[in-house]
């Protein structure tokens, strides 16, 4: 496994919007990541009640910590951002076996706040995200088109914070499904338009989603937090978060919860979008 992506996986990234996929963990790796998280989910009163806590683990825990900066997922990352980069938030797309719930066709960039877009997401699996669990889907060449109205349309079985969705005529027979073994993940662009289907299968479909900008970037909604992970910020657009001294401290907790709230309102909140001069450094 390598650190780094090649030139021939950097024009594909470039050329599509998307990568996948890119082997990182080996299976017994990719295992006991799964087992610290399920601990957690136990931790605080199982898969339901966990959900509340489970945005930016690596501010609770050492493992989370330590995936967030692992050189197999940051080296990646830089090959497409540049040496510096920020970790601006770690979540999970779960999925539950044999479930209706999906991710309709959707733009990241439209509803984060983040500019300009340089920002990348890696979707580690931590279970098999084979065809029957509903992989990602995404359409190539999307990210370098326009931003798409999205309708918010809150609807209970979709996982996205808002149920968003687009509504214009995609071409959506060009649209590629990118299954991953546990232990692999994709690498896709905050503008590419992307959906993922129901889990049909008969096991979880655990998906760790961190999402990763340059340093130069700015968050336009507010005040906000991120974590250095390579390189140096020397930008200061966001208030830089640490590793926890104390896995689920009081002190941990607190920031955590901080952290977490932030980022909600910078989600939830509307801004008119923007498609300016700066899309020429994605």
């Amino acid at each position: 496994m390598r650190d780094t992506l090649s030139p021939e996986q950097i024009a594909s990234y470039e050329r599509d919007g998307f990568l996948s996929p890119i082997p990182v963990f080996p299976r017994d790796e990719v295992q006991r990541l799964r087992d610290y998280f399920e601990a957690f989910e136990q931790r605080f009163g199982g898969i339901e009640k966990a959900v509340g806590r489970r945005t930016d683990l690596h501010l609770l825990t050492d493992w989370g910590f330590d995936v967030v900066t692992d050189s197999r997922i940051v080296g990646p990352v830089t090959s497409i951002l540049g040496p510096d980069v920020l970790l601006w938030s770690m979540n999970w797309f779960i999925k539950e076996p044999d479930n209706t719930k999906f991710v309709s066709f959707h733009q990241d960039a439209n509803y984060w706040g983040l500019e300009p877009h340089d920002v990348a997401t890696a979707w580690v699996a931590l279970s098999d995200a084979g065809v029957s669990t509903g992989p990602m889907e995404f359409i190539p060449g999307s990210h370098r088109g326009e931003l798409y109205e999205q309708h918010n349309t809150f609807e209970n079985d979709n996982l996205l914070s808002r149920g968003q969705t687009i509504e214009a005529d995609l071409p959506i027979k060009d649209c590629v499904m990118t299954p991953l073994a546990a232990g692999e993940m994709s690498l896709h662009h905050v503008r590419a338009v992307h959906r993922s289907g129901p889990n049909r299968s008969a096991d979880r479909r655990i998906g760790m989603v961190l999402r990763f900008c340059a340093t130069h970037v700015r968050q336009t909604k507010g005040a906000d937090t991120a974590t250095l992970v390579a390189g140096e910020d020397r930008f200061g657009h966001f208030e830089l978060m640490q590793r926890p001294n104390a896995e689920f401290g009081e002190h941990e907790m607190a920031i955590h919860a901080e952290a977490v709230m932030r980022q909600g309102k910078m989600i939830m909140r509307d801004e008119p979008k923007t498609d300016t001069i700066e899309r020429q450094q994605e």
